[in-house]
């Protein structure tokens, strides 16, 4: 079926708004008066070159003008342009599995819905999650983004691009009812998450942040007791270091940092135990001595201590100084403090940073 003559004037118009070369915009439109479906030909036949077939599958006409501004948007770095379709489509989309054509046509809704139910124009809908994030290509971001905007109708909140999006994220998904996102700190070095520096601890990532610029660590991937200060350094994309002022009695456990469980469900690793907390185990001593075939004169002899001190050490009456530690650790080949340490249980309260409502963070 062919469109009208009314039609095709408003589809001039229509054009005009996303294609400026008069000859090219004639061509589109006498294209899509013969055409129902419209497919990847139809930009060679304007002259175009780069949208290919990962960016584009055959739609029908009327999707492919309700898209038009999506295909024909050309960047502009005056206009704040640092990101392009085309980027997000090669970065986050998975164009070797079998749903691909279903991944496109995800995100072209997503983009309409942007556009024409929240009326948000395409620089900010490009550029947006790409300013709050620091990265190019991210779908997902886009995907949070229009969550937020539906459940931001729903509350009545009007702001739309929020300065600290994955604060104000979290804070409606909260107000509904929903689990908050919570930011995981990333690997320093390989398997290191956490550094130490005299009495700080300092990890790295992004962390959600109160009006104060205070961490809310309810919303980030760490669990804290006993600190005796909380801080971060961040940049405006809330990306940057944590930083804990630690005490004997400090203890610190970092969310999935080497790999969530079998069943996806989220363990909490051991990151730093203060050395309050640590205790020397005495029944190490006997169960290795006893597991290499050693005798308690033989042990006593090799690490230079008499018999009666080792037995000592075996009933936990007395603890190795530092000096003999080091010998019956080399003796019995253990290779970490950990294995011949045992931990307390740490009563105290979490470091905790709540936030109190929405309007605390304006």
């Amino acid at each position: 079926m062919t469109i009208g003559t009314d039609e095709q004037q408003e589809l001039t118009t229509l054009v005009r708004e996303y294609i400026y070369e008069q000859d090219k915009v004639e061509k589109l439109v006498d294209y899509l008066y013969r055409h129902e479906i419209v497919g990847l030909e139809v930009f060679a036949y304007l002259g175009f070159d780069k949208i290919d077939k990962l960016m584009f599958q055959p739609v029908s006409r009327d999707t492919f003008i309700r898209r038009a501004p999506f295909y024909f948007h050309k960047p502009s770095r005056e206009l704040g342009d640092i990101a392009e379709l085309s980027q997000y489509i090669y970065y986050s989309l998975e164009f070797n599995k079998p749903d691909y054509n279903n991944q496109l046509e995800n995100f072209y809704c997503v983009l309409e819905r942007l556009y024409y139910d929240f009326g948000i124009d395409i620089v900010t809908i490009l550029n947006y999650t790409v300013k709050q994030r620091g990265r190019v290509g991210e779908i997902q971001p886009i995907y949070n983004w229009l969550h937020y905007l539906e459940l931001a109708q729903k509350l009545g909140i009007e702001e739309k691009t929020p300065t600290r999006f994955i604060v104000e994220y979290n804070i409606v998904r909260e107000m509904v009812g929903l689990e908050p996102i919570i930011y995981e700190i990333q690997e320093m070095y390989v398997g290191d998450f956490i550094e130490r520096y005299g009495n700080r601890l300092r990890m790295d990532g992004i962390f959600p942040c109160d009006h104060n610029n205070q961490p809310i660590l309810k919303w980030i991937g760490v669990r804290i007791k006993n600190a005796k200060r909380i801080w971060v350094d961040v940049n405006d994309k809330l990306k940057g270091s944590l930083y804990v002022e630690i005490t004997p009695r400090t203890k610190v456990w970092g969310l999935n940092v080497y790999g969530a469980d079998e069943d996806a469900s989220d363990i909490w690793y051991d990151l730093y135990t203060g050395p309050l907390l640590m205790e020397f185990d005495y029944t190490v001593i006997k169960d290795r001595r006893v597991t290499i075939g050693m005798t308690q004169k033989q042990l006593a002899e090799a690490v230079g201590a008499s018999d009666r001190t080792l037995q000592k050490w075996e009933r936990g009456e007395t603890t190795p100084d530092g000096h003999f530690l080091l010998r019956l650790m080399n003796v019995l080949d253990i290779k970490e403090l950990s294995e011949i340490t045992k931990i307390h249980d740490v009563d105290e309260e979490y470091n905790h940073v709540t936030v109190n409502d929405y309007q605390s963070l304006k």
